[in-house]
């Protein structure tokens, strides 16, 4: 994984200085904005740089998007500006923008991400709708998480159900500790366990509960030639990525754990590559799982996966 820290990246200070050439003043929010996106549009796109642009602003000026509008012909502040001009090099260079300033939204909620643990997707959030909109109403409903990360979905489920009993399992340490601060920064009751789902024996000690849902690896190497930069070269692999001979070795262990650590009628909710949907429904079908959908993003991709036991 590359080295984020900008006072050690070569030729930052140079690039910097080519940047903002001729910038003897401080500058308004909107010239820097437009000093943002011709930096970087050549290389992200006109688009996708306006949304990098926006959301490196929301961050880094804590400005609500009405209070901004009313500031961005103001000159910006020094601390404003010195953030921007030490995080252009570092967007160049494609890390991730929600590295650059810390931070990210998932669900509603802000959530505090580095380098070592998974950004979160928006399609994940669907996934978090899905289970919320089903047991809303719900009492006292028992939910695991599998593959935490960032907890986005642990954190999400507890603030949007309200009276969930939320425990939440990762193998990493580093993503365990920024789990935990997302959970007391939200004030968020989930309980952290450094497991791996892999262990059999290590995973057996955990309760039953009436949800398993897990986002876990699912792009096949094979496929990382379709991968971005900004995702190959800072997020972290084991994250992401499963051997193209088992891509499904994540869906058969938490399955088989499922097994025996769901109440009746309990459920299993997955995110899903889209390509093995087809072999995933197999998969719980042959271990005794009924009510088995795959059901699509809001691409119309198939993206997760449904299943209950008996």
């Amino acid at each position: 994984m590359k080295n984020t820290n900008p006072t050690d990246k070569p030729g930052m200070k140079k690039a910097t200085m080519i940047i903002f050439a001729g910038q003897n003043s401080f500058m308004t929010y909107k010239e820097l904005e437009f000093r943002v996106i011709d930096a970087i549009s050549g290389l992200y796109g006109q688009n996708e740089a306006r949304s990098v642009q926006r959301f490196l602003f929301a961050c880094f000026s804590g400005f609500d998007p009405a209070g901004y509008l009313l500031k961005r012909n103001e000159e910006a502040d020094e601390d404003f500006e010195n953030k921007i001009i030490l995080a252009i090099p570092r967007l160049i260079e494609f890390e991730p923008v929600q590295y650059i300033t810390g931070k990210t939204w998932f669900c509603g909620t802000e959530l505090s991400v580095r380098p070592g643990v998974l950004i979160p997707r928006p399609e994940t959030e669907n996934l978090v709708m899905k289970i919320v909109e089903k047991h809303k109403s719900r009492e006292g409903i028992s939910i695991l998480d599998i593959g935490t990360g960032s907890g986005a979905i642990a954190i999400s489920l507890y603030l949007l159900i309200g009276t969930a009993r939320i425990e939440a399992i990762d193998i990493s340490e580093v993503a365990l500790s920024i789990a935990k601060e997302n959970a007391d920064e939200n004030r968020a009751v989930v309980g952290f366990s450094q497991i791996d789902i892999l262990d059999r024996k290590a995973s057996e000690k955990l309760p039953f509960f009436n949800v398993i849902v897990s986002n876990p690896p699912y792009i096949r190497q094979s496929e990382k030639s379709l991968m971005k930069r900004n995702v190959l070269d800072f997020e972290p692999e084991t994250a992401l990525f499963v051997e193209n001979s088992d891509p499904l070795i994540y869906y058969r262990a938490i399955a088989g754990f499922a097994l025996s650590h769901l109440e009746p009628g309990g459920e299993l909710w997955f995110e899903i590559n889209e390509s093995e949907g087809e072999n995933l429904q197999i998969l719980l079908k042959n271990l005794g799982f009924r009510h088995i959908e795959i059901i699509p993003d809001l691409n119309s991709k198939p993206r997760y996966a449904f299943a209950q036991i008996q």
